[in-house]
């Protein structure tokens, strides 16, 4: 099994001393096991498993992050990260705030329909697999969710700064109702049920708003 080989200075043309970590490039091996605990979940992947996908060995993947669970960790907060910044992102399009979060909900309905993401959502199949036990992925978790669901509340404020939602509204309940929609719309994905059957509850939601 090969490591990914820092740039700088080939393991071909300098020994690996007994005991030292092989050099590889961390943001790759977080990215390569991000994937294979979003397909096959944290209990049911073997550290093997995590080894072949980033091409690194056990004992320089141990003096990295501690154990597979640290891996985890990390696999679990760029993944978040990234998802988080795609929201953002999103729910600032230039378009108005309504279209923008409609665009933005109608996005989840496409990955949740999409057959190769029966997997689901990291953040939602970490949840359910590991909480209430886990309590250092609790923190982890709480804090992915919490930090999307004060997207969709920024995105509602600014609806009703502009005259398109009901200012009676209170912008964080509404944001995090608007987690629940977009985490239970991902659980609906991995089973039989269409993008179309998706979408009707993004404008069900839409209507809740004005």
């Amino acid at each position: 099994m090969t490591t990914f080989n820092d740039s700088r200075t080939s393991s071909r043309s300098r020994p690996t001393e007994r005991g030292r970590p092989r050099e590889f490039d961390v943001d790759q091996v977080i990215d390569a096991a991000a994937r294979v605990f979003w397909e096959h979940g944290y209990n049911a992947t073997p550290i093997d498993a995590l080894c072949d996908a980033t091409g690194v060995f056990r004992g320089s993947l141990y003096r990295t992050f501690g154990d597979k669970h640290g891996l985890l960790v990390a696999a679990f907060d760029r993944y978040a990260e990234g998802a988080i910044a795609r929201l953002k992102e999103r729910l600032a399009a230039d378009l108005s705030p309504a279209d923008a979060l409609r665009a933005a909900l109608m996005h989840y309905t496409r990955v949740s329909a999409n057959l190769l993401e029966k997997h689901g959502c990291f953040i939602t199949n970490a949840a359910i697999e590991l909480l209430p036990d886990d309590q250092d992925m609790r923190a982890q978790i709480e804090t992915a969710l919490h930090r999307i669901a004060t997207q969709f509340s920024l995105a509602i404020a600014r609806g009703q700064q502009a005259g398109q939602f009901d200012r009676s509204l209170d912008a964080e309940e509404v944001g995090r109702f608007l987690l629940c929609v977009v985490q239970g719309m991902r659980v609906l994905g991995k089973i039989d049920m269409d993008e179309a059957a998706l979408a009707s509850i993004v404008e069900m939601t839409m209507r809740a708003l004005v």
